[in-house]
């Protein structure tokens, strides 16, 4: 066996990890005075090793502690949602999964007659309870801590039969449990919904307010039982009418609208990267041309199948403002335009997306398309294609709200992205969380290492700008950079 030429080492740098090289005798003599050492599993290549043997063990650790309820080590609610959203988009026909949400019934006389030390025992022991149950079950369950004392279990794929037997067993189990808390016992019941879960289309917040309003029904029967969630058909068909009713007058009636948010450089660019950035968000106003929130509408598009349809909108819109605004796109770096997680996997989209791409050459090396972590993980074989065939267009791309979903790391060595948007979920409050502040580092280093370019999001005042500029993040969005305004108001700024 022959001798390797050069040996690659792993070096901490301002920007991050990066990689050196020696050559064998240098190599020898930095072995030998210990000021390098040998990594174990040499087959694993050189990023993997950088990444899971000086980076993961972290990242666990600050992922846990960011996306886990510290009493109860459940899952918090924004990182449970995530986590349904991925199944959603994970189900397969004719599949079924089930949402079963807890309440522990007189929660709040528990507080008030043995105080909140107590109830917080109860909590951090029903915690431990489920998780206890979880184990057991034949199909991945995580938990999550939706608020106060309503808890809730995604078992993915379970029938709803069995999900009710499980619930079941857990609620007499509870119900049959002695707590203790110094001097003091207690006894307590819990209230059960279980949801359904199959390709209908809803989305994962609309499946958490379903299961919350039915553990309220639940619970005003008296509590102490479990109850299946049933949705109403009629009502749903309908509402679906008239949201794809509204989805495709607003494209023609000019009710929808771009607006643009800027993304600021945190440090000084090249030459080459001068020039002003910004994310292109939808804009929306009522029938008496009054601007409203476009949450509804986007969630609307998703669920009832028309998102897709929004986006070739939303493309259109801004290739023809780019070729009318010359002079303003002369000075403007990239324009970064949201897909929507249905997209990357309708052919008919990719298609004409492509097909538009190609009329305008000379305007895509100005785009960049943003893709959420959850629909990019959800259909990683869809959007790695997807990335590199529009790469070759010379497009650029953005991993959007990265840092939560599962294995984000190891996700991301396989997709071919140019930016990752740090979750704002981490960034808006992490001068005062050392926790978070420290897994934006993380995820910020690791990005450096892998040759991509960070984004931070929900950026509200100075002094996280400060923070972000400390640990080198790249850029920077939110409102305490610039509100969103809209695309057709952007104007050159007269320079003295």
């Amino acid at each position: 066996m022959g001798w390797r030429r050069s040996f690659p080492i792993c070096l901490p740098l301002p920007r991050g990890l990066s990689e050196v090289s020696y050559d064998f005798s240098e190599f020898v003599a930095k072995l030998s005075a210990g000021d390098i050492w040998l990594v174990d599993r040499g087959d694993i290549p050189f990023v993997d090793q950088g990444l899971f043997d000086i980076v993961q063990d972290v990242y666990r650790k600050l992922n846990f502690e960011a996306t886990h309820d510290t009493l109860t080590g459940c899952l918090l609610r924004h990182d449970f949602e995530k986590h349904l959203s991925q199944t959603l988009g994970e189900l397969s026909k004719g599949e079924i999964c089930v949402l079963i949400a807890f309440d522990i019934d007189q929660f709040n006389v528990i507080n008030a007659s043995y105080g909140t030390e107590a109830g917080d025992a109860l909590l951090r022991r029903f915690g431990t309870m489920l998780q206890e149950h979880c184990a057991a079950l034949p199909v991945e369950a995580p938990i999550g801590r939706l608020g106060g004392n309503e808890f809730a279990i995604l078992a993915s794929p379970l029938a709803v039969e069995d999900g009710h037997d499980f619930a079941e067993r857990i609620r007499r189990s509870f119900q049959k449990e002695t707590f203790r808390y110094g001097d003091t016992e207690y006894t307590s019941t819990l209230s059960a919904s279980i949801c359904p879960v199959e390709e209908s289309g809803s989305s994962a917040g609309e499946l958490l307010n379903q299961t919350s309003n039915s553990l309220k029904s639940v619970k005003r029967l008296g509590g102490n039982r479990v109850e299946i969630y049933k949705t109403g058909q009629q009502q749903n068909t309908d509402k679906g009418v008239a949201w794809v009713s509204r989805i495709d007058r607003s494209i023609r009636d000019g009710s929808l609208y771009l607006r643009a948010q800027k993304i600021a450089a945190l440090a000084n660019q090249s030459d080459q990267e001068k020039g002003e950035r910004y994310e292109l968000l939808l804009g929306l106003t009522d029938a008496s041309g009054k601007e409203i929130s476009p949450l509804a509408y986007v969630e609307a598009a998703e669920q009832f199948r028309r998102s897709s349809r929004v986006d070739l909108w939303v493309v259109d819109e801004v290739l023809n403002w780019m070729t009318q605004n010359p002079s303003e796109l002369a000075r403007i770096h990239t324009l970064n335009v949201n897909l929507s997680g249905s997209s990357l996997s309708d052919d008919t989209f990719l298609y004409e997306l492509e097909h538009r791409l190609k009329r305008y050459r000379e305007l895509t090396p100005k785009l960049c398309f943003e893709v959420t972590e959850t629909s990019a993980v959800s259909s990683l074989h869809y959007a790695a294609d997807f990335m590199t065939e529009m790469k070759k267009l010379r497009c650029r791309f953005a991993l959007d709200d990265f840092g939560t979903g599962l294995s984000s790391y190891a996700y991301l060595q396989r997709l071919p992205v140019d930016f990752v948007k740090i979750d704002g979920v981490f960034v808006k409050d992490m001068t005062s969380n050392l926790t978070n502040y420290a897994l934006v580092r993380s995820i910020n280093e690791l990005s450096h290492f892998l040759g991509i370019q960070t984004i931070a999001e929900y950026v509200e005042d100075m002094e996280t700008v400060d923070s972000l500029r400390e640990i080198k993040v790249d850029f920077a969005q939110g409102y305490g950079i610039a509100k969103p305004r809209r695309l057709d108001q952007l104007v050159a700024v007269p320079t003295a």
